[in-house]
């Protein structure tokens, strides 16, 4: 007799699937972060999961091809470390960019990333460290807050009020420093102009000692989908930041007329 599933059944056989799936992907991020390989006991260490489960998602991950083993460790595959092609949009805006970021930052000296917009997450697709002491460490996920970071305020500018309010909740906005805009306001008025000037400023309001200047890239449709930022020790920008702005809007402008990595993310971003 043939049984037929019932709809619990197959609901769980869906959360049961998509709960391996989640597992999986935080395996391969331990693996990204750790960036060495890594034992099935280190492994199943770092994401809080019993060796078997975890020796279950390794060898799935293996026969699909997106980790090895070399000997008793696991290491990703050239398919997990880099799976862009190399002329995804994202490599080819890279590659664009990173001789207009190495002049910038030689000739202001702070460090200069390359930050893209992918719907209302914000990726560091590259950059360039700055002329100081301590070596800066920049995460490919920007965490830093919408309200209080430079490439955070040019996308809430490229947003709707609508949009803008459910990005950032209610207010007074969390505060990261005693400079920081907790006020809606004001924060929306400042984004206005960040929206006609094309660029955008954070003065200690993320962390005090460090500020940032940046200016908008856009597709030809006018909608934002990245920046270029110049970041560092506010000792940078005690003299005012007005000939970094005008660097920042030459490079910009160069990208955004003359790139074809800025059409092919335009059409990568749906926009």
């Amino acid at each position: 007799m043939v049984s037929i599933p019932t709809s619990e059944g197959v609901a769980e056989r869906r959360e049961t699937e998509s709960g391996a799936l989640a597992r999986g992907l935080t395996v391969l991020s331990r693996l990204h972060e750790a960036a060495r390989p890594l034992s099935l006991q280190e492994i199943a260490d770092s994401v809080g999961l019993p060796t078997t489960t975890c020796h279950r998602l390794l060898q799935s991950l293996d026969q699909a091809g997106y980790v090895y083993r070399e000997g008793a460790l696991y290491c990703p595959t050239p398919r997990a470390a880099c799976p862009l092609p190399l002329e995804h949009p994202l490599n080819r805006l890279r590659r664009d960019t990173a001789p207009l970021m190495r002049e910038l930052q030689e000739r202001h000296g702070p460090s200069v990333l390359l930050i893209a917009f992918l719907g209302n997450h914000r990726v560091t697709v590259d950059s360039v460290a700055g002329s100081y002491s301590v070596a800066p460490y920049f995460d490919t996920n920007v965490s830093a807050p919408l309200h209080a970071s430079v490439s955070g305020k040019i996308l809430l500018s490229d947003r709707t009020p609508e949009q803008r309010d459910l990005l950032l909740g209610p207010e007074p906005f969390a505060a990261r420093t005693e400079l920081t805009i907790r006020d809606r306001s004001v924060l929306y008025a400042e984004l206005e102009q960040v929206h006609q000037r094309g660029w955008a400023t954070n003065e200690n309001e993320n962390v005090m000692g460090i500020s940032a200047v940046g200016t908008r890239l856009a597709a030809p449709s006018g909608r934002a989908l990245g920046a270029i930022v110049l970041t560092g020790p506010s000792r940078f920008f005690c003299n005012g930041n007005e000939a970094m702005r005008d660097d920042l809007r030459q490079a910009s402008e160069l990208l955004n007329t003359t790139s074809h990595a800025v059409r092919a993310m335009s059409q990568f971003l749906g926009i």
